[in-house]
Order: C-alpha cells, then structure tokens, then sequence
C-alpha cells in the first residue's frame, strides 16, 4: 500500500524529528534509499562505509564497510536483505551485496569509470546503471553480463517508470531525455524531449536528477540552476519551472556523488528541493503559475543542507542527508 496523500497543511507541518551521525565525522552521505516496504533505509558515505536503519523503530542497526572498493548508490533489491551498489576506488564494479551476512553475490563488470546512476526496475530484478564512461547498462540481477548497452554522453541520469516498462535517459551535455522501451532496449528511443531551458549559452546547466511521477504522468528534473523542471510525460512538454530556492552551481567530482536533491511527493502533488540555504522547499503542482515559474508554498527549516532528498514510499515520512541523516515528520 503507497503512502497516504499528503495535503498542504501537512507537508507544510513536517519538522525534524531524529537525527543520526553514524559515518565518520566530517564526510558526506552520499546516497541513500529506502526498502520497497519503506521499513528500512540504507546510506552510503564518503567513509566507505554502508549503514542501515529500522525506519519503524527509528534505530540504527547495522554498519557495513566496503574500504577496498568504496560505496556509492546503494539500492535495495527488491528482497530489502540485499542491495547493489557501485564502486568508487580500485574499479568501477557494481557489487551485489547480503546485506544479511555482509556477502557478495554477484558483480557487475563492465564500466571503466565512475558509476553516476543506479536504478532497480519497480516490477523485476532488472536494474540500469550509467557511468562517466558515456555508457548505459541493463542489468539482471540472476546474470553477471550486461544485458544491453548504450552510448550517451556523460554524465546521464536515468530513471525507471513506475511500470517498469519505460527507461529514461536523461543527458546533461545535449539537455534531453531520450525514453526507451525497456523490452527493445538496444533500438532507437521511441521519444526524445528536449529541454531548451537547459541549453546553457556557454556550458549546459548541470543536472542532479531525473524521476518520473507515480502516476507515469510527468517527468522531473532536478538541477543546480536557478530551476527545477517539470515535464508532462508523454509530450515533454515544460509545465513549469520550480524557483526561489538557494542553489550553487557545482561541477567536476562532487557533483555526481548525490542521489539527488529533489523528489516528488508519493501522490506526485508536490515537488521538494533541498537548497543552499539549510532549507527544504516545497512547491504545490495544483497552485497557480506566474510567468511559467511555480514559487514555493514554504520553506522548511533543516539541520544539515539536504544534498539527499526522498520520501518514504509508505509512508508520511521524509529522510534528507549531507553530513548526517536527518528523518522529518
């Protein structure tokens, strides 16, 4: 069962309630996700090490280190007791990981740079990977090769649909979305949208992320510009643009070590950005647009700025991340 809707005034409520200072001191979380059941929520770090939390106890239960290979992008299979993530010293695997008794399954070889998106299939043990080396891989978890390959300049975000039938591709350099079908992969994409907000005069506006609704209807693009994007699905047509939040242009490493700083809501109502600033802002879809531009309905306050950003897939629960991880109700 999804999470309840939420309304305005909820959301408008949220405040921090815990926080956890499980990596080392001083490093960054750099990706986390949460379990299909929303029970459990698992973290990466810039201190190679993975951590795991029980969201209904609101604890802390596990520590698991990967100092050999580093860790980044972490994704729960869709059995919450293994994961997969990507390297990020020695070699660019991405390893299939029990989270049970801290074994590997199985790897993943085939990308020669960094791994900068990892997704898993919503409906199956398929999952997609890109990487700086301008590829793009289908991936099952029960095989070691890679199922298909595409050639995209880097750095590309990808991203399922909530069927599980259509890919994403978004690509930062060309400033479009290229959607594939997921059953003829390696043919041309049957869409490609093209966001001509993002095609920077001197060097293209760098992206953070992309996620499509949970309804299938719009598309999201998170940015470090002045704006986020919404896009209707199946045209890519720009709805509007989502401004008022504090951003700093970032470019080179540090960019590519987020799983993103914008989500949309379970019900796809709301748009929530982390910002410069220490706040969390969130725009209301349904309210009225001025000049093409969605303002904030509020801003909420945060204890860490909020590199991470996602919502609990069941429930009203909202987890954001920097330096430590912080659980907003």
């Amino acid at each position: 069962m999804a999470a309840a809707a939420p309304s305005r005034e909820i959301v408008c409520s949220f405040q921090p309630s815990k926080t956890f200072r499980n990596h080392k001191e001083g490093t960054r979380i750099t990706s986390f996700d949460f379990d299909d059941a929303g029970a459990q929520l698992l973290t990466c770090g810039e201190d190679e090490s993975l951590q795991l939390y029980d969201v209904k106890s609101g604890k802390h239960s596990k520590t698991l280190y990967s100092k050999k290979y580093g860790a980044h992008l972490a994704r729960f299979t869709h059995n919450s007791t293994d994961c997969v993530y990507a390297s990020t010293k020695d070699n660019d695997t991405i390893r299939y990981l029990s989270l049970h008794d801290n074994h590997y399954i199985r790897y993943f070889k085939g990308h020669k740079k960094k791994v900068v998106g990892l997704e898993m299939s919503p409906s199956d043990d398929q999952f997609i990977s890109s990487s700086l080396d301008n590829s793009v891989r289908l991936w099952d978890l029960r095989s070691a090769n890679a199922q298909g390959l595409l050639t995209i300049p880097a750095p590309a975000f990808v991203a399922f649909d909530p069927a599980g039938v259509v890919f994403g591709v978004g690509c930062e350099q060309t400033a479009e979305i290229l959607l594939y079908d997921l059953r003829n992969y390696d043919s041309e994409p049957f869409a490609i949208f093209k966001i001509d907000a993002l095609r920077g005069s001197n060097q293209p506006v760098p992206w953070t992320k992309i996620e499509f609704s949970n309804d299938g209807k719009n598309m999201l693009v998170g940015t470090r510009g002045p704006a986020h994007y919404l896009l209707d699905a199946f045209s890519g047509d720009v709805l509007m643009r989502f401004t008022g939040h504090a951003y700093q242009a970032m470019t080179g490493e540090r960019q590519h070590m987020s799983s993103g700083d914008v989500c949309f809501s379970p019900d796809g109502r709301f748009v929530l950005s982390g910002s410069d600033d220490k706040k969390i802002y969130i725009w209301d879809i349904q309210s009225p647009v001025r000049d093409g531009a969605q303002r904030p309905v509020i801003a909420l306050e945060s204890k860490t700025a909020a590199t991470n950003l996602a919502f609990n897939p069941r429930s009203l629960m909202l987890a954001s991340a920097d330096k430590e991880l912080v659980c907003i109700l």
